[in-house]
C-alpha cells in the first residue's frame, strides 16, 4: 500500500499486451497504415494499431485489403500491414499477399488464430494458416507471445530484405490480449548492402565504352526511394536509350529523350522490343526483374550478348543471361559507373525513331462507329497526366494499351498488379494511393470485369470522400481473354455477359457519375472530373475492336 495523506491507495501495475508491442514495433518501422476486416479473434491488434497511431481502414474484402497495402507499400518504400480474421480472412486475403510476393512489396500479415486452450479439438473455421501462407510469403510463421515484438521485428526485416516481400504471423487472440514479458521495442536497422569495387565499376565502363548501340533495360527494382535521380543520371551520362517494364513507367520521365517507351506484355508490341533488343551490342539490366514479363522474353538475348545487371539483389531466375552481375547498393553502384562516361553511342537515328513510330501507330486512337475508342480514351487520360495526378490500372486488355498510351513523368505514377496480374486491383489501390498522397487526384482505370469484382470498394471512396475518378471501360465482355482465344484460334465463349449500369451503381454508394458513348463525350467528362472535390465515377461505353491491332 502506498499512503498519500489521510488516503490509501492499491499500487497498480499498468499491463501492456502483446499487442500492443507489436504495435510499438510496426509503428518504430514505419507502418502507417493497416488494412483489414475485423473478426473477434483480431480486435486487440487493431485496438492497439490504432492507438500507436496507425490507422486502420475497414475495406469490404480481404484481396482489397492485400492490395491496399501493397499500394502504399509501393509508394512509400515503407512497409504496410494487413489484419485478417481467422479462417475465411486469412484464405480471403491470399491473393493480396501472393500479390505483394510477386510486386515485390513489404506488407506484413496479421491473421487471427483460435485461442490455445481450444487447440487440436474445436475444427469451426480452422485449418493450417501458416501451411497456407507459407508458399506465397517470405516467412510464415505462429506468433511467439514471449518475444512478440523480437519475431515481430525479425518479419519486417525479412520483408525489407531483398528482394522485398510479404510475412505472415499467426496470431492466437489468448497470446495477443495477454500481458506481454517484453519491455523493449526494437527499431529497423539499416542494411549496409554491397558497394562495387573499382575494378567491377572500370569493367562495366569499359564494356559501355565499347558499345555501339547500347540499350538500357529497367524494372521495379528502380521504384525505391532514392533511386529514379541515379538512374537518370547514369542514363544521360552514358546516353542509354531505355525501355521500362510497366511498373517502372516513370522511373525516368517517359517524355525523355531517351526513353523508348514500355515492354512486357503486348505480344505486337514485344515483337518490335526484341528485334530491337537483338540488334543492341550491350544491354543493361537496372532492378529488371523477369517477373514482369511474357514467356516470350525467355533466352530474349545470348550468352555472347555483353550485358550488366545493376541490381539489390543476385538474378537467380536465368530466364536470360544476367551477364557481369553488379549487386548492392543500386544508387551508389549507379553512381560510381556514371562517372567518367565516354559513350560511342551510333544508333542510326531512324532505327529508334522507326521503333517509336511503329508503337505510336499501334496504339493510336481510333474513331469507332459507336462506343469510346480505348486509345481515344487513354490519349485523353495522358494529355492531364502531371505531376499531380497518379494512377492506377486493372488487369484487361485495356491495361496492356494503358502502359503503352500513357507517358509517365514520375516514379509510380501507374500503379498495377503486374506480377501477380490480378483482377480487382485498380479500385483498392486507388484508395490507398489517396490516403497516402492526399494531396493527388486519383485516376483509377478498369474494365467492367474488374469492376464486378471491385464495387465494395467504392463505399470506401464514398465514406472517405476521396478523390478518385474511378473510369469503367464498359464491353460486356472478358475481351482480353477473348482475344487469346481468337488468336489460339479455338472457339470463344465463356466471356460474354451483361453488364450493370456502372453510373447507376455508383449513384448508390452517393458517388457522382456520368455515362460517356462516344471520344468527344468522354473527353469532355474527363477534363470536368479533374476540378471535382470528391469521387465521381466515368462509364465509358467503348468499342473493343481495336484491341485487335494492338495485342
Amino acid at each position: 500500500m502506498i499512503k498519500q495523506g489521510a488516503c490509501s491507495v492499491t499500487e497498480r501495475k499498468i499491463k501492456t499486451s502483446v499487442a500492443t508491442r507489436m504495435a510499438e514495433t510496426m509503428k518504430s518501422y514505419g507502418v502507417r497504415f493497416v488494412f483489414g476486416i475485423p473478426g473477434n479473434d483480431v480486435l486487440e491488434l487493431i485496438r492497439a494499431c490504432e492507438a500507436q497511431d496507425i490507422r486502420f481502414i475497414l475495406a469490404k474484402s480481404e484481396p482489397s485489403a492485400g492490395f491496399m497495402a501493397d499500394a502504399v507499400a509501393q509508394l512509400t518504400g515503407d512497409p504496410a500491414a494487413c489484419i485478417f480474421a481467422l479462417g475465411p480472412g486469412v484464405v480471403n486475403g491470399a491473393t493480396g499477399v501472393a500479390g505483394a510476393l510477386m510486386e515485390r512489396t513489404p506488407v506484413i500479415i496479421l491473421g487471427g488464430e483460435m485461442a490455445a486452450n481450444r487447440r487440436g479439438l474445436y475444427t469451426h473455421q480452422v485449418f493450417d494458416h501458416v501451411a497456407l501462407m507459407a508458399p506465397i510469403s517470405k516467412m510464415a510463421a505462429e506468433l511467439n507471445p514471449e518475444r512478440a515484438s523480437q519475431q515481430m521485428a525479425k518479419a519486417l526485416d525479412v520483408a525489407m530484405c531483398e528482394p522485398r516481400g510479404p510475412v505472415f504471423l499467426n496470431c492466437p487472440a489468448d497470446a495477443t490480449r495477454a500481458e506481454a514479458e517484453e519491455t523493449k521495442t526494437y527499431t529497423s536497422t539499416p542494411q549496409q548492402l554491397g558497394v562495387a569495387s573499382d575494378a567491377a565499376c572500370a569493367d562495366a565502363r569499359n564494356a559501355l565504352t565499347k558499345a555501339k548501340k547500347p540499350l538500357a533495360l529497367i524494372g521495379l527494382g528502380a521504384l525505391r526511394p532514392g533511386v529514379p535521380e541515379p538512374v537518370k543520371q547514369f542514363l544521360e551520362n552514358w546516353q542509354l536509350p531505355f525501355l521500362t517494364t510497366f511498373k517502372a513507367k516513370g522511373v525516368v520521365s517517359e517524355r525523355h529523350a531517351l526513353s523508348l517507351g514500355a515492354l512486357g506484355l503486348s505480344p505486337i508490341v514485344d515483337e518490335l522490343t526484341l528485334d530491337l533488343v537483338a540488334q543492341a551490342d550491350h544491354l543493361t539490366l537496372i532492378g529488371f526483374d523477369p517477373i514482369e514479363l511474357r514467356d516470350a522474353w525467355i533466352n530474349a538475348w545470348g550468352p555472347d550478348t555483353p550485358c550488366i545487371t545493376l541490381d539489390w539483389a543476385t538474378q537467380t531466375n536465368r530466364m536470360f543471361p544476367p551477364g557481369q552481375q553488379i549487386i548492392g547498393d543500386l544508387p551508389i553502384n549507379l553512381h560510381a559507373i556514371a562517372q567518367d562516361a565516354s559513350p560511342a553511342t551510333t544508333w542510326p537515328g531512324e532505327t529508334l525513331e522507326a521503333y517509336r513510330a511503329a508503337t505510336a501507330t499501334i496504339v493510336m486512337p481510333r474513331t469507332p462507329k459507336s462506343g469510346v475508342s480505348p486509345a481515344a480514351l487513354f490519349a485523353a487520360v495522358n494529355e492531364h497526366l502531371d505531376d499531380d495526378t497518379i494512377c492506377t490500372a486493372d488487369v484487361g486488355a485495356h491495361r496492356i494499351l494503358a502502359c503503352h498510351a500513357l507517358k509517365c513523368t514520375m516514379p509510380n505514377q501507374l500503379l498495377q498488379s503486374n506480377g501477380l496480374c490480378s483482377m480487382g486491383y485498380a479500385i483498392p489501390a486507388a484508395v490507398a494511393a489517396s490516403l497516402a498522397e492526399p494531396d493527388k487526384r486519383l485516376v483509377a482505370l478498369l474494365g467492367d470485369g474488374s469492376a464486378l469484382m471491385s464495387l465494395g470498394e467504392l463505399a470506401v471512396v464514398a465514406e472517405h470522400d476521396l478523390p478518385i475518378t474511378v473510369v469503367v471501360l464498359n464491353d460486356d465482355a472478358l475481351t482480353l481473354i477473348e482475344l487469346k482465344q481468337t488468336k489460339l484460334q479455338v472457339e470463344t465463349g465463356s466471356v460474354r455477359f451483361k453488364s450493370p449500369n456502372f453510373m447507376e451503381v455508383a449513384k448508390g454508394f452517393g458517388i457522382e457519375a456520368v455515362r460517356a458513348t462516344t471520344n468527344e463525350s468522354f473527353k469532355k467528362a474527363y477534363e470536368q472530373s479533374r476540378t471535382a472535390k470528391g469521387p465521381l465515377l466515368i462509364e465509358a461505353v467503348c468499342d473493343p475492336s481495336e484491341y485487335w491491332d494492338q495485342m
